[in-house]
């Protein structure tokens, strides 16, 4: 759920601050960033790729008069994940089991003991290595941690309120006025710092489009207060949205803080997240059959009341996972906003469920 913090984050303690924001985020002088005051000119208002739009992208928490909440990237990758770990933890009992079985009725420092000593150890031993150097990319970004990141982007108070884990970052508030938009954002995939000064490697990054599995989208950046401070106070970074999510979310992020809810179109079904836990029926129908129904339902796959085979094909697939799925969730907890910000602007929000809430418009309270 945190992937791309977390690949900033190991980058960062290698690198630096200032290379891993150059290359990781790819924030640098090449780099074109929109402002909240950018405006595209009417021609190019005009084009569906500069709408403000969610895409059909399960995007938004809730949407009111005074804020719009959405989260990051990943959700969809965490039952590969899962599958990961429980394949590892499996590798890890075999070879614990193996170990213990060839020793059982060896006397001890025989030779079959000592050898069945030496594998059984070496294969446990190898087992443990692969967990320890999966951890900070694979597990530590997905179980024991919060569920997902949470933003406010609030219009009323201008500021928007972060919940991410604090090794990410931590909780923080941010000044919208000073945020900056990487709308063609998308991961480097072996690309180096040194590479940022080729023209061919930084056209190959953006026609790569985040590897095969497309890890691109909205990124926003929030620059140090001050240019020359070697600690780059202030500086912040948010991967914001779903995947393949671009240009069009921030122009419906960028429309709402500044027009208001009535400038943004209304989300439909598929464009609304579940704020908590999923069930396997939950998370089966939202996260992994939800683009399959879209298809189907806007891309004329299937008849209005009938399924086509490729939904019909991605629910067999899916089905047997999505308890492991679930299990992984529950093993992460719920982050939700300190009351000291008074990010709902007085209106306590629910926890839990999906879709529109009620109401969409009070006035503020401190």
């Amino acid at each position: 759920m945190f992937a791309c913090e977390s690949g900033f984050l190991v980058y960062r303690k290698k690198h630096g601050q200032r290379e891993a924001i150059e290359l990781i985020e790819d924030i640098n002088e090449y780099t074109t960033l929109l402002t909240p005051k950018y405006h595209s000119c009417k021609r190019q208002a005009e084009a569906a790729e500069h709408r403000p739009g969610l895409n059909w992208l399960r995007t938004l928490f809730d949407r009111n008069e005074h804020f719009i909440e959405l989260s990051n990237m990943g959700e969809e990758d965490r039952s590969l994940d899962v599958l990961l770990a429980v394949l590892l933890l499996g590798m890890l009992g075999f070879a614990i089991f193996f170990w213990t079985f060839m020793t059982m009725d060896e006397p001890i420092f025989s030779k079959w003991w000592t050898l069945s000593m030496l594998f059984g150890g070496g294969m446990t031993t190898g087992v443990l290595w692969l967990n320890y150097m999966l951890w900070p990319l694979q597990y530590a970004p997905n179980f024991f941690t919060s569920l997902r990141a949470r933003y406010r982007f609030n219009r009323t108070t201008r500021k928007v309120y972060v919940l991410r884990p604090a090794r990410y970052g931590g909780n923080v508030i941010l000044d919208w006025d000073r945020v900056q938009a990487h709308v063609n954002w998308c991961a480097p995939r072996g690309m180096t710092h040194d590479d940022l000064r080729d023209p061919q490697a930084r056209r190959f990054r953006q026609e790569n489009a985040g590897g095969e599995f497309r890890i691109q989208g909205l990124l926003l950046y929030w620059p140090p207060f001050d240019k020359d401070d070697p600690e780059r106070k202030g500086e912040d970074v948010l991967w914001v949205g779903p995947k393949m999510a671009g240009e069009n979310l921030w122009q419906y992020i960028r429309a709402f803080m500044e027009e208001g809810m009535d400038a943004v179109p209304e989300p439909n079904e598929y464009e609304w997240l579940r704020k908590g836990f999923h069930t396997p029926s939950q998370h089966m129908e939202e996260t992994v059959m939800g683009p399959s129904r879209i298809l189907d339902r806007i891309g004329g796959r299937a008849a209005p009341s009938s399924t086509s085979m490729g939904t019909n094909v991605n629910f067999l697939m899916n089905v047997l996972w999505a308890p492991l799925h679930c299990l992984s969730e529950r093993l992460c907890k719920w982050p939700t906003f300190p009351e000291e910000w008074n990010s709902d602007c007085g209106q306590r929000r629910r926890e839990d469920g999906i879709g529109p809430e009620e109401p969409l418009r009070w006035t503020p309270r401190p």
